[in-house]
């Protein structure tokens, strides 16, 4: 059987979830490579094959992030749901975690049947962007938060939003040109709520810290997706462009644009992952088939698959 794992990590520590593939695994700090050190020092038998149901970018942090584990326990072939107990497993994977000094940790886990696929399975996945408008903002908020030094209209980030709110639109001018080459069909169908700010430190100030947060909802996203739509949409409620001319870039995704550069996208402190949700039923049905995704683990466990998406 297979255990999947439910993580979180602060992204700033972590550079990425891809592993290194020409690098000793002593000078890396991908989430992959982290796992797999803590799970090699709980069970030293033979290295876990680790798959992951999201490639979060560099600095993205993670609520709630998955991915499955299959490791062997010394003397066994196969593990079986009666060689190990979940509560210990976390304890001690936590436990190796901590004296590593490593800012994650395995929130939950289970056992799943072993055709289960993090990534494939995956249902629906939601990002959170935090940002903060006031100039005030604490060292301690800076790290785990998006500032925004020019002022944002609510009412014009609302009609920007009602643009894409549970519509079927093709995202391919939101993602970079070599992950649109990959892509079979970049149609996709996004939720975007506007809320209030979990306001963090809030009895350490008089007056809480004014902002908002953007939640992103979809059941797979493109490469860069997220940042890339969310900085369209504030940039329309700063004023930087206009409803007309991101309308246009939503219903023109084969026309040659200019590709928001690196220093345009917005500061990705504030970006979460905030949830991976799973249909129940798939976690009892066992499934045969062969992916791209298994063939490729068989040549490498960690190696990710290209496919332009998340």
């Amino acid at each position: 059987m297979r255990i999947l794992v439910y993580l979180c990590y602060r992204g700033y520590s972590i550079k990425g979830t891809f592993s290194a593939l020409n690098k000793p695994v002593s000078s890396t700090s991908f989430l992959q490579d982290t796992l797999e050190k803590a799970i090699l020092r709980f069970c030293p038998a033979r290295r876990p094959k680790i798959l992951l149901s999201t490639y979060t970018e560099c600095n993205v942090h993670s609520l709630c992030n998955t991915a499955t584990v299959d490791f062997e326990l010394p003397g066994k072939q196969k593990l079986g749901t009666d060689d190990l107990d979940i509560p210990w497993f976390k304890f001690n994977i936590n436990r190796i975690l901590i004296e590593g000094n490593r800012t994650m940790r395995v929130i939950d886990a289970r056992f799943v049947h072993d055709a289960f696929e993090p990534k494939l399975a995956a249902t629906q996945r939601t990002y959170l962007y935090r940002f903060l408008t006031d100039s005030s903002m604490s060292v301690i908020e800076q790290p785990l938060s998006t500032s925004l030094s020019l002022p944002v209209s609510l009412p014009l980030l609302r009609s920007a939003i009602s643009l894409i709110h549970d519509r079927s639109i093709d995202y391919s001018s939101f993602t970079l040109p070599e992950a649109r080459n990959l892509l079979k069909d970049g149609r996709r169908i996004v939720g975007v709520h506007l809320s209030e700010p979990a306001t963090l430190f809030s009895k350490l100030r008089p007056i809480p810290s004014s902002g908002f947060c953007l939640q992103l909802t979809c059941t797979n996203f493109l490469y860069q997706m997220v940042r890339r739509l969310t900085t369209e949409l504030i940039h329309v409620a700063q004023g930087l462009s206009t409803l007309e001319e991101f309308e246009r870039k939503l219903h023109s995704p084969n026309q040659k644009q200019v590709p928001l550069n690196e220093d345009q996208l917005l500061d990705i402190n504030g970006l979460y992952l905030q949830n991976v949700k799973y249909d129940e039923q798939d976690f009892q049905r066992y499934v045969t088939y062969t992916t791209l995704t298994t063939m490729k683990t068989k040549l490498y466990p960690l190696a990710p698959v290209l496919t332009g998406e998340e």
